[in-house]
């Protein structure tokens, strides 16, 4: 998609305000994160992607620092003790 938008003043700033119709093509809203790239008199936005179980890692090595992950470990019932055949 191609559209032509104006450079707006924001406070000491200037701003580009972003059609709906490209928010929603790219899955911007509010808060997103982009990329801005100038390179050989082009200015290039990019929607910075966030990646799949981003901060995973580092919440279960913390989880574990603080010994919230034992809480994980005992989800036995009676159902389980008695009746599953392990």
């Amino acid at each position: 998609m191609r559209t032509t938008v104006s450079i707006s003043k924001w406070g000491n700033s200037m701003a580009l305000r972003l059609p709906k119709s490209i928010l929603d093509e790219n899955h911007l809203v509010e808060g997103s994160k982009i990329d801005i790239v100038s390179e050989e008199g082009k200015i290039i936005l990019k929607p910075q992607l966030k990646k799949i179980r981003e901060g995973w890692e580092q919440a279960a090595i913390e989880a574990h620092q603080n010994e919230d992950d034992k809480i994980m470990m005992d989800f036995n019932n009676e159902f389980d003790k008695e009746e599953w055949k392990w």
